[in-house]
């Protein structure tokens, strides 16, 4: 099973999302792991007990429901990374973050964002040009400082959809694989993240 992402809001309560989702999948509440942050974050302690509680507590299908990764260290996000390609038939991960695109790259490419939530916005689309890419200085930039700017969309941008997080990690992967023109790659996903807006928009009427 696919590990999955679904985004949530503050108002929203963390059950509300995962009885229906686990219904879905026909997992009883005996055969569900929920790990919840501390304090602000999750520990590497908690993913160390989470990993141990999967393999000797459950010998059929289970659902870990991680809540707040998205607000973790990269070293609480890297610890877990193992385990999503564990056991995929017999477990399903469940992440529910506020900011799916401040999750690393490495989880990112092995999950599958809830599509139901994927609006961008043309007010998004602005606060990216200005606050991440300030394309009216992109004339000069070099590969490493289009790198910095991509990862820094990557990891603090509103980016919901995950057909958009997979593009801009194709572009980036592009710039560092096949030496794609630094200019040219910012210049794409703009206009990806423009249509992308379109497209929303259509489909609302």
């Amino acid at each position: 099973m696919i590990p999955k992402i679904i985004t949530t809001t503050e108002t929203e309560s963390i059950e509300e999302i995962i009885s229906p989702f686990a219904e879905s999948l026909h997992i009883p509440v005996a055969q569900r792991i929920g790990v919840y942050p501390e304090k602000d974050e999750l520990t590497v302690e908690q993913i160390h007990l989470m990993q141990k509680d999967i393999q000797v507590a459950f010998s059929e299908k289970v659902l870990v429901v991680l809540v707040g990764v998205d607000a973790s260290s990269s070293e609480v996000q890297n610890s877990m990374l193992k385990s999503l390609e564990e056991d995929s038939e017999r477990i399903q991960f469940l992440f529910i973050v506020k900011n799916a695109s401040l999750l690393l790259p490495t989880i990112l490419s092995r999950c599958s964002l809830d599509e139901s939530r994927k609006i961008i916005s043309n007010e998004e689309i602005t606060e990216i040009n200005d606050d991440y890419f300030s394309f009216q200085n992109n004339s000069e930039t070099k590969k490493e400082d289009a790198l910095i700017k991509i990862d820094k969309l990557l990891t603090s941008s509103p980016l919901k959809n995950q057909n958009t997080l997979n593009y801009v990690l194709q572009i980036r992967s592009l710039i560092v694989n096949n030496n794609m023109n630094p200019v040219s790659a910012l210049d794409a996903i703009l206009i990806f993240l423009s249509k992308t807006s379109s497209m929303n928009k259509v489909h609302e009427k």
